[in-house]
């Protein structure tokens, strides 16, 4: 998920769905703004991490609000880890993710910022941005960790 952008009504119906489908993992790509949203994304069942967007307007009240989180980790501007036998690199900004996405060095590179739906390979990588909350497009996506298939969500 990405790019809330206060939209509060659209995160708690990405976050149900998410949760209805058996989501395990929540990858937030930035862009929440305000720490309200914490409290929408701590409904969520499972892991839940979180990258800096550029127009996160309360920064200290989200830190704040993610330290007293037992599920929500908030990873600074750039996240990496291993999901199973996934390879994840997540930031807000397009370009560090397509550059992330050539380096062979990740299976799925994750980025928010531009609000648009992309799901490209590049370099044998998923170069993927799950759209933006906000807004009259908005939608999500699910990354299935077996078959690593993206499946674009419209809110």
């Amino acid at each position: 998920m990405s790019d809330s952008h206060d939209d509060w009504i659209n995160l708690e119906k990405a976050v149900t769905i998410a949760n209805e489908r058996g989501c395990t993992h929540l990858l937030f790509a930035g862009d929440l703004i305000a720490p309200t949203g914490i409290s929408i994304l701590g409904k969520f069942k499972g892991e839940v991490k979180f990258v800096w967007g550029n127009n996160e307007g309360e920064r200290v009240g989200l830190t704040r609000k993610m330290d007293a989180s037992e599920k929500i980790e908030l990873c600074g501007d750039v996240y990496e880890d291993t999901i199973g036998e996934v390879r994840v690199f997540m930031t807000h900004k397009p370009r560090i993710a397509e550059l992330a996405a050539k380096s062979d060095e990740f299976d799925l590179c994750i980025h928010g910022h531009t609000h648009a739906f992309r799901n490209e390979e590049v370099n044998g990588a998923i170069l993927m941005n799950p759209g933006g909350i906000k807004g009259s497009n908005s939608s999500f996506a699910i990354f299935d960790l077996e078959t690593r298939e993206v499946q674009q969500i419209a809110l």
